[in-house]
């Protein structure tokens, strides 16, 4: 087995004769324009890499399986993926006219070629994201993506599939918590904190659940370029070299060898890792980040240009916020867990509340409640692209452009916000064409 780190989550893996292509990611930005690869990877786009025999996805999101990048693939392209039961990624593939597609239920183990073997590890809480087993020649790796497990549940993967020999770990969170929630700068800086911590423990129960032989840090190389955004990159999360300087002691515990690997670095069992030095000019700092912007301003201001509609003007919000929340929400909020609780929205200067009520139909209320712990405000042509479908909760979550009021007293509402971003903006572009109910 000989793998290529391609940037980001992407693994570009030769074993057994065949070649495979993990989580591609080509087109930028993503996330509302707000998401660039950084350090810029050797392989921008599909032109630039072997063609492979098999291309793996593992969920829906833009910067492991965007349309715009499925779409660079040759249409008779064979793909691997589970087809999740909200539909999204059979809607994603046929949108991108990629149709020879093999459709693997979770831990199910499907022999794709003589000798090469692909697996996918559900998540442990019923996300729609998956990890991706590959084993050939006696090797098997582990492709951990998004998709952080319990430790109980990496476990289960090595009772299933045998002893890890590499395994590729995410170890940061993106999102717009902590830099876009109001609070003091010793808040801020607590909040930052804390997330970081959380990142690093992500990694370190990988370690522990699936002592794999050699493991390495990957899935955040990306970073926000527009000029006022640049101080958020890694002010919530740690680089790569932060982490493994913080998990060598217990990674040596646990026999494992920690591996420092960059975009276009290489690995297999026989060398370990080798380091190319093809992204050496771009480290993992503000600096880097801020150099890289400056040098690449008139391309990252076009390609924000196009991803990223202008202000604009909007129709009436209530009737599109209140159809948005009776019919496209329940669909989701039919298939997670019921829960309690309120939470406040803005859009420029209309206001709302929806009350969340489990076993019951939720109620929306004209303007901002006190029993609200969190109000979440986008501009008025945001939250009009988000509520007709030309964007969604998760671009604007993920993307840093949603601004969060949050009362100190609660807690993390992990139901309320996985509804909201299961919510696919193609069904809801859909209802309001008169195609789905």
């Amino acid at each position: 087995m000989h793998v290529t780190w391609a940037g980001h989550a992407a693994l570009f893996v030769n074993v057994a004769n065949r070649t495979l292509l993990l989580d591609p990611w080509f087109h930028e930005p993503v996330f509302a324009g707000a998401w660039f690869r950084y350090p810029p990877t050797p392989f921008p786009d599909a032109s630039t890499m072997p063609k492979p025999d098999f291309v793996c996805l593992s969920h829906t999101h833009a910067d492991h399986a965007g349309l715009e990048t499925l779409e660079q693939l040759r249409k008779d392209q064979q793909v691997l993926a589970v087809d999740f039961p909200s539909g999204a990624m059979r809607r994603r593939l046929e949108r991108a006219g990629l149709l020879n597609v093999t459709w693997l239920t979770p831990y199910e183990t499907r022999e794709v070629s003589p000798g090469l073997e692909v697996t996918f590890v559900p998540h442990d809480a019923g996300w729609e994201v998956t990890s991706i087993v590959v084993q050939g020649e006696g090797t098997t790796l582990y492709h951990g993506n998004d998709n952080t497990l319990s430790i109980e549940a990496y476990r289960e993967v090595t009772k299933r599939l045998g002893p890890v020999d590499v395994a590729f770990l995410p170890y940061a969170g993106a999102s717009s918590y902590p830099t876009n929630f109001d609070g003091d700068e010793a808040t801020l800086g607590r909040r930052c904190d804390e997330k970081k911590a959380e990142g690093l423990q992500r990694f370190l129960d990988g370690l522990e659940g699936l002592r794999p032989s050699e493991a390495a840090p990957f899935a955040s190389s990306w970073a926000l370029l527009e000029p006022d955004e640049v101080w958020k990159n890694f002010a919530d999360r740690y680089t790569a070299p932060e982490t493994l300087a913080r998990a060598m002691a217990f990674a040596h515990e646990r026999d494992c060898h920690l591996l420092h690997l960059e975009p276009g670095d290489e690995w297999s069992p026989e060398t370990g890792g080798l380091n190319r030095g093809l992204t050496s000019r771009w480290p993992s700092t503000q600096e880097g980040v801020r150099r890289y912007a400056d040098l690449e301003r008139s391309r990252v201001k076009a390609a924000i240009a196009a991803a990223r509609r202008p202000e604009h003007e909007v129709p009436a919000l209530d009737p599109l916020f209140r159809a948005f929340f009776e019919h496209d929400v329940p669909r989701s909020f039919a298939r997670h867990e019921p829960f309690d609780g309120a939470f406040g929205f803005r859009g420029g200067a209309s206001t709302w509340t929806v009350h969340f009520q489990a076993g019951r139909v939720h109620q929306i209320e004209a303007g901002l409640s006190a029993a609200a712990p969190e109000v979440l405000a986008l501009s008025a042509s945001e939250l009009f692209d988000v509520l007709v479908g030309e964007s969604s909760w998760e671009d604007v979550w993920y993307g840093y452009r949603l601004h969060v009021t949050k009362r100190p007293d609660s807690g993390y509402a992990r139901a309320f916000w996985e509804l909201l971003l299961g919510v696919d903006p193609d069904l809801v572009k859909a209802r309001r064409a008169g195609a789905a109910p």
